[in-house]
């Protein structure tokens, strides 16, 4: 069975329509749900083997959640400076104590995988729309995107293929680490996309601010809200507010908070720092500021030139190319925003050939971490992340370059 869909079909009769017409819109229909179907049982397949020791780091927000709930000088609004280990946003912290609260201690962390399984699949969903919506505003970019138009969207198999490779390493995140956080950051970043594409640059900033509140790491994606020369200085405005509002009641609470941000990890020998000859034994001084400002600056170059499709897979790249860390699940939301850049960002994409090679680093990268292979590990991380950073940083200006060189139409 044929699933190439496309993300607005729906059954619909008008008034006076003629029966016949509505049949493509019932296949398609049919389709769709199919596809859907497949795409959930393949998920769920993913999700049985990650269990395997799953959940491995949900401690962390099972006691974030718990402390919070918790009145005493350790908890509360005094969570971050008793417990600065807890790297994770004001939002994700309230997400887990409500989790906690309503499920129990001992059951929140299966509740929260499958919260964070259904989120991968709407993201996913998310980025159809998205793409679908940006074909719509790039043909005609003076048109506020209600609805995609049924022939401009993503092919329904781009989709599946997408979501074929994306979603295996997602249960990695979602229920073998159980890192809600970064799932909670990368969801709200795809539904600001969505927005974005869809020309409502506001609302977009709202989402985008609070998945900068679940992850810091996710302050440059609000540069996904750039939009339209008017109005631009308000929005950066009310970003920053924004962004800053939900840590400012708790560095008031106690400014010990603030000491979250020098907390540093171990710098692994399999990362990009360490092949790059960085001898720091954990995080450098430098290399949370670096991050950020590279993250801004190729997110920014994205959104100057109308690529805000790329900006997710920007800014993922350059955390994992400056981050101490390896985990396995930072890949995860680098294979997210990969289906970004191929549903959206590479409009007409028939395969989506970014997703596909994030996936396959993944599983050589899980390999050589299994057989001990570090260094050997590092290198490919290496020449991989750094590769695709300027690959990310390259074909936004290249495009705009490419666009600029066309003639125009002819009367």
């Amino acid at each position: 069975m044929s699933l190439q869909l496309d993300p607005s079909q729906a059954l619909i009769r008008r008034p006076g329509a003629d029966p016949a017409q509505s049949r493509p819109r019932l296949v398609g229909d049919r389709r769709r749900a199919t596809l859907w179907s497949v795409l959930v049982g393949w998920l769920i397949l993913w999700a049985v083997v990650s269990a395997y020791h799953g959940l491995y780091s949900w401690h962390y927000f099972r006691t974030g959640g718990s402390a919070l709930l918790d009145p005493s000088s350790h908890g509360g609004l005094h969570v971050f400076a008793a417990h600065p280990e807890l790297q994770m946003g004001p939002l994700t912290l309230l997400v887990s104590a409500l989790v906690v609260a309503v499920v129990g201690s001992a059951g929140s962390g299966w509740v929260g995988a499958a919260l964070m399984l259904m989120l991968g699949l709407l993201d996913l969903w998310f980025l159809w729309q998205a793409g679908a919506a940006h074909a719509e505003r790039t043909d005609r970019p003076d048109r506020t995107v209600v609805g995609p138009r049924a022939h401009d969207g993503p092919p329904g198999r781009v989709v599946a293929l997408a979501g074929a490779f994306m979603l295996p390493v997602w249960s990695v995140v979602a229920v073998h680490y159980g890192h809600l956080d970064d799932v909670l950051a990368m969801s709200l970043v795809c539904a600001g996309l969505l927005q974005a594409t869809r020309g409502r640059s506001w609302s977009a900033l709202v989402l985008l601010a609070l998945a900068t509140a679940a992850k810091p790491w996710a302050l440059p994606m609000m540069l996904i809200a750039w939009g339209g020369r008017e109005g631009r200085l308000r929005r950066a405005v009310v970003g920053i507010v924004a962004v800053a509002l939900p840590w400012l009641v708790f560095v008031i609470a106690d400014p010990r908070t603030l000491s979250v941000g020098s907390f540093t990890i171990h710098t692994e020998v399999d990362s990009v720092l360490r092949v790059l000859g960085a001898t720091d034994p954990t995080t450098p001084p430098w290399d949370r500021p670096a991050q950020l400002l590279l993250g801004v600056l190729i997110a920014w170059l994205c959104a100057r030139y109308g690529r805000i499709g790329w900006i997710p897979l920007a800014v993922m790249a350059t955390r994992l190319v400056l981050d101490p860390g390896t985990y396995l699940y930072y890949t995860s939301s680098l294979a997210l925003a990969a289906v970004a850049a191929d549903l959206v960002g590479r409009r007409g994409a028939r395969v989506p050939w970014l997703t596909i090679a994030v996936t396959a680093w993944f599983v050589v990268d899980l390999v050589l971490k299994l057989q001990l292979r570090f260094a050997l590990a590092g290198l490919y991380r290496s020449a991989f992340l750094l590769t695709l950073l300027g690959i990310v940083a390259a074909t936004p200006v290249r495009l705009a370059l490419r666009a600029r060189s066309e003639p125009g139409p002819t009367a």
